[in-house]
């Protein structure tokens, strides 16, 4: 069995940069069971061939949480029979912020783990404070301290000698002076226990074993003692952390943190700040956007190709159809969003690792607190322009969980690229082109409106839902703002590649399932009755002349109307009749779940185009669709009606699955999807009929 080894830090002290170098690519995402946040498990592969299996737990700035990112970390640490529980831990603590990153250090070594302490950013530092600092702590706690920079890989080798030494040798146990004193009053009521490494441990589990494992141990200390503690103890370890300051009392002279103040005070300013944000975010909505198109069309062109070559090589029939029709379209919808999702986790990596992100956190906090959201917010709201599921992935370095549910049940309503062919297609039904002022285009006006509706309605979804979902925790937006660095590719290559592979093999299954169950509605019926189109068509082809292939796309078209799909489209053709639907748009309402997208095709399959990428040709047929009375159907009030629908409506099946997979419950796509598909009826209807 491999020994298992931790990886603890503060927030933004360099931890996962080492973790990415020491495990490379071996790594997975291990998911604790009913909480949505991860922490990463990689292999390092000694000289000697053994394997030390380590676990990169969230950044914490102390074992008393207040979020689940941080207990994550502390039942893991107190709990022995958790399945993270570690054999060791490496804690990294950046030496530009050393006085910030002592508090948990203090307490990892007073649960007498054994520990090596690695103090990152050191080619950042002057040389005599990294001596210093690292003959002082040595001393002072008699375990190892290793130097280390991720950027230049400075002792990293080093730290893979001295963690085998360490768990080879961790029997021959150092005594080590215990940092903090627990109070006499606490300390007569913890006895031995061989649950616990030490009496400390059991004394964190006082404070946290009842939302653990209730059953264990009986004795819990009463809310406001536990808060009141909590509390003694860590002014108790500040003040020791201060004299320890004062002992080592070197200026660092080499590095300067002169840059980072004087671009502070333009990037935090609140005005100047924002602007700057929204520039910059523009510019990545548009990478997003374009960049992204070329290597989406390439491989929906690839896609198309495949279909094309098995419809030539495979025998007709239910199962070669299930292949062309059902798994290609849903391979297809999941690896198209690779480039958003790869592109946007890129730019987000990248301004991280500079350590920008942190700035906007900061600088946009108060203001989405009023909404129920935070400033980790931000970015998943604007990105979800691009697409909202790279955005919902983006919310996982929100710290509250209330907040991080609310930013996710939101996204969907910021108008996505899925929507613009649905937009491009009904919008010149309401708003005729003309050019305002001489310089502006009418539709792209009302393209600008459509996008600040779906904003301002996910801001005051976001107010609402606050009320309903209540939290522990508090929404307190505590960080530390690193300095500014250039970012190192790799990792931030390291970053995309594990997002990339989570959508893939988490959210896709959902999608191909889905995709499969799509095409079986709408490729099936009841028996005999795709033989009765088939005959009706035949004979009315003959009577109209029609060529094979104008006879195929009609089949086509009302094998769809009388396939399961269809029926569906009739049975729900009475609900929507108020919002000036009929059974056809029915069914692109239901089929445009895979892909808002789709509405095109299945509208052009429905209209007997033969092509389904033909948009001026579909936009032709609709404007000369009929009602019964004669009246154009697609009128202002229909196309505005449809318009509404697919700006509030969840209708994508990869957002469901995301949110199911980030959520780790049903229960909550569920509700999002009847929410908005309520405010996408109510909208439609006073749209249709005011």
């Amino acid at each position: 069995m491999s020994n298992r080894v931790g990886l603890v830090g503060n927030p933004n002290s360099g931890k996962s940069s080492i973790f990415n170098i020491l495990t490379g690519l071996r790594q997975k995402v291990g998911n604790y069971p009913g909480i949505t946040v991860d922490s990463k498990l990689g292999k390092i592969i000694q000289k000697d061939g053994s394997v030390i299996e380590l676990i990169d737990f969230p950044g914490a700035y102390s074992l008393h949480s207040n979020t689940h990112d941080e207990f994550l970390l502390t039942r893991s640490l107190i709990n022995s029979k958790d399945q993270y529980y570690p054999d060791a831990i490496i804690y990294i603590a950046d030496i530009l912020l050393i006085e910030k990153q002592l508090l948990l250090l203090t307490q990892i070594l007073d649960l007498d783990f054994p520990v090596i302490i690695c103090l990152s950013n050191c080619d950042h530092a002057d040389q005599e404070l990294v001596d210093h600092w690292t003959l002082f702590l040595e001393q002072k706690l008699k375990c190892p301290v290793i130097p280390v920079s991720s950027k230049s890989h400075l002792n990293l080798d080093l730290l893979k000698e001295r963690l085998q030494s360490l768990l080879q040798f961790s029997h021959i146990y150092v005594a080590r002076k215990s940092v903090y004193q627990i109070p006499g009053s606490e300390l007569d009521k913890l006895n031995e226990n061989s649950l616990f490494r030490n009496k400390y441990q059991h004394y964190l589990w006082k404070h946290y074993g009842n939302k653990i494992e209730s059953s264990r141990i009986p004795e819990y200390f009463g809310k406001e003692h536990s808060i009141r503690l909590q509390i003694e103890e860590t002014l108790n370890r500040y003040r020791i952390i201060e004299e320890w300051t004062a002992d080592v009392n070197i200026k660092n002279s080499k590095y300067s943190n002169n840059i980072t103040k004087k671009l502070d005070q333009v990037l935090t300013q609140p005005i100047l700040g924002a602007s700057i944000f929204v520039v910059i975010m523009f510019f990545i909505f548009q990478a997003i956007f374009s960049w992204a198109s070329y290597p989406m069309n390439l491989i929906e062109s690839g896609f198309a190709a495949l279909q094309n070559g098995l419809s030539q090589v495979m025998n007709p029939g239910w199962f070669s159809q299930l292949i062309i029709k059902g798994i290609i379209p849903g391979l297809s919808g999941v690896i198209v969003f690779i480039p958003q999702i790869a592109i946007l986790f890129f730019l987000i990596s990248w301004m991280e690792e500079l350590g920008y992100m942190a700035r906007v956190v900061y600088l946009f906090d108060h203001l989405l607190k009023k909404f129920g959201l935070n400033g980790r917010s931000l970015i998943g709201l604007i990105s979800g322009g691009a697409c909202a599921i790279p955005a919902i992935m983006s919310t996982r370095n929100i710290n509250n969980q209330r907040d991080r549910l609310i930013t996710m049940f939101v996204i969907p309503l910021i108008p996505c690229s899925a929507r613009i062919p649905v937009y491009t297609a009904l919008i010149g039904f309401v708003v005729p082109y003309k050019l305002v002022f001489g310089i502006f285009n009418s539709q792209g006006i009302a393209f600008m409106i459509l996008y600040s509706l779906g904003i301002i309605m996910a801001l005051i979804t976001a107010a609402l839902l606050r009320y309903f979902v209540k939290s522990d925790e508090l929404s307190v937006l505590a960080l530390q703002l690193p300095d500014y660095r250039l970012p190192q590719m790799k990792q931030v290559l390291i970053v995309v590649y594990d997002k990339v592979r989570t959508f893939l093999f988490q959210a896709g299954k959902i999608i191909l399932l889905i995709s499969m169950f799509l095409w079986f509605l709408s490729s099936f019926s009841w028996k005999g009755e795709f033989d009765k189109v088939r005959n009706q068509v035949n004979i009315e082809s003959a009577k109209r002349s029609l060529s094979n292939k104008e006879a195929e796309a009609l089949f086509e078209s009302r094998k769809v109307e009388h396939s399961f799909a269809g029926k569906i489209g009739k049975a729900i053709e009475p609900i929507i009749t108020p919002l000036g639907f009929d059974w056809k748009i029915g069914i692109a309402l239901l089929t445009s779940f895979a892909a808002r997208e789709v509405f095109v095709g299945t509208m052009s399959t429905i209209y007997s185009l033969g092509s389904n990428d033909d948009e001026m040709l579909l936009h032709q047929r609709m404007e000369m669709e009929k009602r019964p009375d004669g009246s154009t159907f697609f009128d202002r009030r229909t196309s505005l009606s449809l318009i509404l629908f697919y700006a509030f409506a969840m209708q994508c099946m990869s957002t469901f699955a995301v949110m199911w997979r980030e959520t780790n419950r049903k229960r909550w796509p569920i509700i999002q999807f009847i929410y908005m598909g309520i405010l996408a009826y109510c909208a439609s209807w006073l749209a249709f009929h005011l």
